[in-house]
């Protein structure tokens, strides 16, 4: 059975601490862009992973989380956020080549933005 829950019982997908929730998410979030850029090759070692289709019907299944947006890394991975459709949870998600799938950062209150068009910056 698939758990998401570490040793101290706290959830390893969603912690309750709203100041905790930001902090943590914006380090793990600058954490995980630096390793991408560095063409991390064991995203494990890093960070909580998963079997991918496990995952996925975790976040769709508790937190209603969809895929919103997707992008290719230089050392081959997948990188995607997953968000709820009102925006409340979001979970960025990192696939390597060889099929680990790890949570590379989550957090509260998405908000998709708009590419501004090409020439104009905002």
């Amino acid at each position: 059975m698939l758990s998401f829950i570490n040793h101290t019982g706290h959830s390893l997908i969603r912690y309750a601490g709203m100041r905790s929730v930001i902090s943590f998410g914006l380090a793990v979030l600058f954490s995980a862009a630096t390793l991408v850029s560095f063409q991390v090759t064991d995203a494990s070692a890093q960070s909580v992973c998963f079997e991918r289709t496990a995952l996925l019907k975790h976040l769709s299944g508790k937190f209603e989380e969809a895929p919103v947006a997707a992008g290719l890394a230089a050392n081959g991975s997948v990188v995607e956020v997953f968000s709820s459709p009102d925006g409340l949870t979001w979970t960025i998600v990192l696939t390597q080549p060889n099929g680990a799938t790890c949570v590379m950062a989550s957090g509260e209150s998405w908000v998709g933005m708009k590419q501004p068009k090409k020439g104009k910056v905002s």
